[in-house]
């Protein structure tokens, strides 16, 4: 259960800091950013074992250290994962067959916001940022308040990755497909909160 309770606290405070903080912290949230997505494609392509996940992240640091030197590149890559999860909350409001195409959605709509994010890149970083953590926290919390006993049963004892490997799946998957409408919802209202929250905190 103690690795229940820790991802929610991760994905609730990680997304709470990007949507009412993004601009200030983006420097930070891009490099976790790029070190998640090195370290998944370095755990994807190889067989998981010690000696991959120890390269795996270490490139993973070195990636996200020299991220700061590629604003531009940072901004895109804001926009992109904004886009993705766009993408997919849409996916989920279309008919069930358009979950076959969920990869090819993410993709269009991640590189689309990514594009647009250059262009209009100060205010994409504050838009972004509200909208991936707003995509964080919206569908966390209301998990946590709707459906925490299935939550708990996700947990898989002595194991935190397969732990947190079965709450992102439920998370991302059922619940999601269940509620698409109120996390939309959310996410939509959490994002233009967390812009405002920005735009005057700056």
């Amino acid at each position: 259960m103690e690795f229940v309770i820790l991802y929610l606290l991760v994905n609730i405070a990680a997304g709470a800091a990007a949507c009412f903080f993004g601009k200030r912290l983006f420097y930070v949230l891009l490099g976790v950013l790029v070190f998640i997505g090195v370290f998944n494609v370095a755990l994807g392509s190889t067989d998981a074992s010690p000696v991959s996940l120890a390269i795996g992240a270490v490139l993973g640091v070195v990636a996200a250290l020299l991220s700061k030197y590629a604003y531009k590149a940072g901004v895109f890559i804001v926009g992109l994962v904004s886009g993705a999860a766009l993408g997919f909350i849409v996916t989920m409001l279309l008919p069930r067959e358009a979950a076959d195409y969920l990869g090819v959605i993410m993709v269009v709509t991640g590189v689309l916001l990514g594009l647009a994010a250059v262009r209009w890149a100060d205010a994409a970083v504050r838009f972004g940022t509200a909208w991936a953590g707003s995509s964080f926290l919206v569908p966390n919390v209301l998990a946590t308040v709707l459906a925490f006993g299935q939550l708990a049963a996700c947990a898989v004892p002595g194991d935190a990755l397969a732990t947190f490997d079965s709450l992102t799946a439920f998370v991302g998957g059922d619940f999601a497909a269940a509620y698409a409408t109120p996390i939309l919802v959310g996410t939509i209202a959490l994002t233009i909160v967390g812009s405002i929250v920005q735009t005057r905190t700056e």
